[in-house]
């Protein structure tokens, strides 16, 4: 409930927000409902039983990227009647949509656990979840740095507002068709098994991002990275799942989310500030090698890890 009404309230705020801390503040909200929303969604998705979770996992995260290809475009053609339109009719969408959704979740079946904060504690202390962790503040790191710089970067290049999103488009369409496959494979043969293979693409792919001088030659590095994405974000999820079981599987992706908001909001900051003064070059080598150097950690941390921290419940 508090994440529908903070989805409603932040996202028609900006119908009427006209001053940089309304702005904020609204862009805030819809933030938080967008976080809160993600963790009782994958706990509603997930239920009672827990098989069948990595795909059930990868049609939630899909659903997402979905919303993230649709949204430009819509956004535009509401846009040409005014400023406020998308807002008001995405506001209103949200809560058509929304209070339905609300009564389902609240009727799920779920595992449940007594609340207790030490968990948070208990489980950051897990080498399992500090892989999970490490790996998740890569991810988001490059999404970060990637919104924050791609459209200045293909408009240097010499891209149309239409090339652009037909190359956003095309460079998200992994994450809208291989999730629920990542996810299937994440949970018969273990995350640990699928993370590393993943980064294998994403790594050289970020690295190729900064030194393409074409749009499409960019859209092709972006489609690998993100085929790896598709298969490293159901990885993670599947490696902190392994951990928690479904009692707790709120607990350690609402860690998963925290982590990767943080490093998205650091790395959005930094990227444009990288990209203006030493160009796109440098930025994304230096996210490559950052990326390696925390898969590398995350490697180290699963080498001390226990074969079975959790049964799965």
């Amino acid at each position: 409930a508090i994440a529908l009404a903070a989805s409603v309230v932040g996202t028609l705020g900006f119908v009427v927000a006209n001053q940089t801390w309304t702005l904020a503040a609204t862009r805030g909200l819809a933030g938080v409902g967008l976080g809160l929303y993600g963790v009782a969604g994958r706990k509603a998705i997930i239920g009672l039983d827990t098989d069948g979770a990595g795909a059930k996992l990868g049609s939630f995260l899909s659903t997402g990227v979905a919303g993230f290809l649709v949204g430009p475009p819509v956004g535009a053609l509401l846009g040409r009647f005014s400023f406020e339109m998308p807002f008001l009719v995405v506001g209103v969408a949200i809560a058509l949509v929304g209070v339905p959704t609300l009564r389902v979740i609240s009727r799920s079946e779920v595992a449940t656990a007594p609340v207790d904060y030490g968990d948070i504690g208990e489980l950051i202390r897990r080498p399992r979840v500090q892989a999970a962790l490490l790996s998740q503040v890569a991810l988001f790191g490059f999404i970060g740095v990637f919104d924050s710089t791609v459209d200045r970067y293909f408009t240097d290049l010499g891209a149309s507002t239409a090339a652009t999103a037909t190359a956003l488009f095309v460079i998200g369409f992994p994450l809208l068709v291989l999730p629920s496959i990542a996810g299937s494979l994440a949970e018969r043969i273990g995350g640990v098994r699928v993370l590393f293979p993943a980064f294998a693409a994403i790594v050289p792919a970020i690295l190729l991002f900064g030194w393409l001088e074409s749009v499409p030659l960019l859209a092709l590095a972006g489609v690998v990275e993100t085929t790896g994405e598709s298969f490293a974000f159901l990885a993670v999820a599947m490696i902190v799942f392994e951990v928690t079981g479904a009692s707790r599987v709120a607990v350690g992706h609402a860690l998963l989310e925290a982590a990767g908001l943080l490093s998205a909001t650091v790395t959005a900051g930094l990227g444009p500030f990288v990209y203006g003064l030493a160009g796109p070059g440098v930025l994304f080598t230096g996210f490559a090698a950052t990326s390696a150097a925390l898969i590398g950690l995350a490697w180290l941390r699963l080498r001390v890890a226990p074969p079975l921290e959790a049964v799965v419940s």
